[in-house]
């Protein structure tokens, strides 16, 4: 796919998985253009991926042509004037309009110097129509005027009054939706700030022809914001990745970044990490002296600095967060709290049980307010019951605060972090070898891995390659590849269309490209119904990347049955169930 967008991700090949909730989010785009999609919110602490999601589900839908506008912008954090954020939100989303409708993606990357004229985004909207320049000059008025209530309300209610005239839907994609009651002020100065200027949603949010989907990492301030806007929101909250996601993004860094890792420290990074896209790429991108990742003793410094020491990004985001609420809930007392929680992060702890544990100098009352800051803060998380709280679960966090703060509240040993992260991986690399077969034959990522990896180097020993598989044309040559992964996007009517093997030749012309399945199943041949739709896979895919010259293949480890040869025959689909592609 093409990325329109510039995603902050970096390489766009980087972005892995998450294919539950791009399905379920191209789907929800899908039935905006039937005006049966609810607004919706997705929630989750900075760096878990939210926003690599929400850009690539913006650039899927620009690319697929869905019948859906869709218009991203991110509330930036910093006091703003509100006349200057409307007239870069409005702006931002006309020029988002004029490159939908003219497939011109170049008006998506405009410059922030372009969005300070109006003049110019007036003679570009005369590409679309006269409806468009005439809305704009409407705005300018409006700005020029500084009608601070009426300019606000024209340019949230544009996508959705837009789409209404025109007979269009628009999907509204406003990440890091929490700043706009704390970052925009009344004034010029930017000393007031209006802080309910997001409750003029609670209308906005409610048309179906322009529904929105907003994010935030301040996950307790956001739902707070959110409660306030009673169904009219739709909550859901971003989980890990599955394990087989998170092993493919490790070895995804492993390729595309050069990083040497095994297939066990691959395993023990992505366990370790709990699925935590940042946490992944921070040990992968680790400044540790001497990284090894090849190792357990390696993995185990990897994490160890990445979590005490100070150039640690995974200990430098936690401690954004501490240092940015700690000071504000008057830290007295939140450390013992925070510390205590975090021993006992198995199970919620009762308030009173708290008051009791700790000692402490406060009433029931002044305690609730306490923690209420702590989980807005995202700190402390409620439990069943108001009355209920427990830590954060999420492993590295105990390891910072306790670097962090442990010394300040009672002795602590850094070993003891080490040791325990030693327990963990032992429990860690038995389950590993659970898994593991001969010629690692365990299901998810590590085969495909391994195939896409000697699918890399083909083009060095060809008369290998020609050995392992069947069915290939004579005339067949293995060449270098741009990339070799698996492939994830959308067709028509398809918004989970996947491949496993997608290798597009670094030289367009007289070359190959390789579409692939993969099948690492016990005792299950691939079938002749699989057959057939891989066939209408790899039709697909040739469309959708405008590919014309490639050919098909299936790897199958328990084999085919007849029905499946014969199609694959047929149709010129290569084919093989050789272990050697297992083998290391």
């Amino acid at each position: 796919m093409h990325i329109y967008l510039k995603e902050k991700i970096g390489n766009p090949k980087l972005f892995t998985g998450r294919k539950r909730e791009l399905t379920f989010y191209l789907n929800w785009i899908e039935l905006i253009k039937r005006e049966s999609s609810l607004s919706s919110a997705i929630l989750s602490r900075r760096k878990t991926g939210k926003t690599a999601l929400l850009q690539r589900l913006y650039n899927l839908t620009f690319e697929r042509n869905m019948g859906v506008i869709p218009f991203y912008y991110e509330v930036p954090e910093g006091k703003q004037w509100v006349v200057d954020f409307c007239q870069d939100f409005y702006l931002t989303f006309v020029y988002q309009y004029i490159a939908y409708k003219t497939r011109n993606a170049t008006y998506i990357g405009i410059s922030q110097h372009r969005k300070k004229f109006f003049t110019d985004a007036q003679r570009d909207a005369r590409e679309v129509g006269e409806y468009l320049v005439d809305d704009i000059a409407a705005v300018e008025r409006l700005v020029h005027e500084r009608r601070v209530g009426l300019l606000w309300t024209a340019v949230r209610e544009t996508p959705w009054t837009l789409a209404a005239q025109h007979q269009e839907s628009v999907v509204q994609i406003i990440d890091e939706f929490q700043y706009l009651n704390s970052e925009i002020c009344r004034d010029e100065a930017t000393t007031q700030v209006i802080e309910d200027l997001a409750s003029g949603y609670m209308r906005t949010a409610e048309y179906k022809n322009a529904p929105l989907l907003v994010s935030g990492s301040w996950v307790g301030w956001l739902s707070q914001l959110l409660n306030r806007m009673t169904g009219r929101f739709q909550l859901d909250f971003l989980e890990p990745l599955p394990e087989d996601e998170a092993i493919e993004m490790v070895f995804k860094y492993a390729f595309l970044e050069q990083i040497p890792v095994s297939d066990e420290a691959a395993y023990l990074i992505a366990q370790s990490c709990e699925g935590n896209p940042a946490y992944i790429s921070a040990l992968m991108r680790s400044r540790c002296p001497g990284k090894d990742l090849t190792t357990e003793a390696g993995v185990l410094d990897t994490l160890a600095f990445e979590t005490l020491d100070e150039r640690g990004s995974i200990k430098n985001t936690w401690k954004e967060y501490l240092l940015s609420a700690l000071p504000r809930i008057n830290e007295r007392h939140a450390k013992h709290i925070i510390l205590y929680l975090c021993k006992h992060r198995d199970r919620q702890v009762l308030r009173r049980d708290l008051l009791k544990a700790l000692k402490l100098p406060m009433t029931e009352e002044q305690l609730e307010r306490k923690m209420e800051m702590l989980i807005r803060a995202d700190i402390v998380q409620s439990g069943r019951t108001n009355a209920r709280y427990q830590a954060v679960q999420d492993n590295m966090f105990d390891k910072v605060f306790r670097g962090m703060y442990a010394e300040d509240i009672e002795e602590f040993d850094p070993q003891e972090l080490t040791d325990e992260y030693k327990a963990l991986f032992e429990q860690m690399r038995r389950k590993y070898r659970e898994i593991l077969g001969k010629y690692s034959q365990e299901k998810g990522a590590f085969a495909e891995y391994r195939i896409l990896k000697k699918l890399r180097t083909a083009s060095h020993q060809p008369a290998l390659f020609h050995a392992m598989i069947q069915n290939l044309p004579e005339e067949f040559e293995f060449v270098e590849y741009e990339s070799v992964w698996s492939y994830y996007g959308t067709a028509q009517g398809r918004p989970d269309f996947q491949v496993d093997i997608w290798a597009r030749p670094k030289e367009a012309v007289g070359a190959t490209a390789i579409v692939g399945e993969i099948k690492n199943r016990d005792n299950a041949p691939f079938t002749g119904p699989e057959a057939q739709t891989f066939l209408e896979k790899i039709a697909t895919l040739q469309q959708l990347e405008q590919v014309t010259d490639a050919i098909g293949f299936v790897y199958s480890r328990s084999g085919f049955t007849a029905p499946a040869l014969d199609i694959l025959r047929e149709h010129q689909i290569a084919y093989s169930d050789d272990i050697r592609w297992l083998e290391e």
